[in-house]
């Protein structure tokens, strides 16, 4: 992941607090560079407009999802532990891409960051493309339905617990296809 400048960091922190108390929509640049304490020119000498900051902003936290999703676990229940951690520190972020319209394309690089590598290890477990395919798409869009729905609650449960259902839940439905998901699992140590 990038090296984030002061400033860079100072508008994301600014974002953060803005997102608790309005919708993304709202928030005007000038409100933004204001909390950042940021000026107007260092603002757009890095960003041509309030649309591809907030560009910036989903691809540097998708980023920093694909990082956590190539963390190296012992085991599934782990590195679920980890990427939901991830989730759950920067949930304002993530809730807001869920909910808003500026982010279109989130709900498709989300999914793309498991299907490609879930789809890889399945099939090299089973040789089957259509197993691969079908269960890759399954399992990614079913974490993306629990991420979205965890990260609706009040309050957020912690990530530890949401890992445990996950694996759970993950566990059986390759094993309702002969695999474990131990086995099958990508970023084992």
């Amino acid at each position: 992941m990038e090296k984030l400048s002061i400033s860079k960091q100072k508008l994301l922190t600014a974002l953060a607090y803005l997102l608790a108390t309005e919708p993304v929509e709202n928030i005007k640049v000038s409100e933004l560079i204001s909390k950042a304490d940021v000026s107007r020119s260092t603002f757009y000498r890095v960003f041509e407009t309030k649309e591809s900051f907030f560009q910036w902003v989903l691809d540097h936290y998708m980023e920093g999802l694909s990082g956590a999703a190539k963390y190296s676990a012992s085991s599934p229940r782990k590195f679920y532990q980890h990427y939901f951690g991830y989730i759950y520190d920067n949930a304002i972020y993530f809730k807001t891409f869920n909910n808003s319209y500026v982010w279109p394309r989130f709900h498709y690089e989300l999914s793309q960051i498991g299907i490609d590598d879930y789809q890889k290890f399945i099939y090299r477990q089973t040789n089957d493309s259509t197993l691969s395919n079908v269960l890759s798409h399954y399992v990614v869009n079913a974490h993306i339905g629990v991420v979205m729905a965890w990260l609706g609650e009040t309050p957020i449960q912690s990530p530890d617990k949401i890992a445990e259902l996950v694996t759970a839940m993950t566990s059986s439905v390759f094993a309702s296809q002969g695999l474990d998901l131990a086995d099958v699992f990508p970023y084992r140590n």
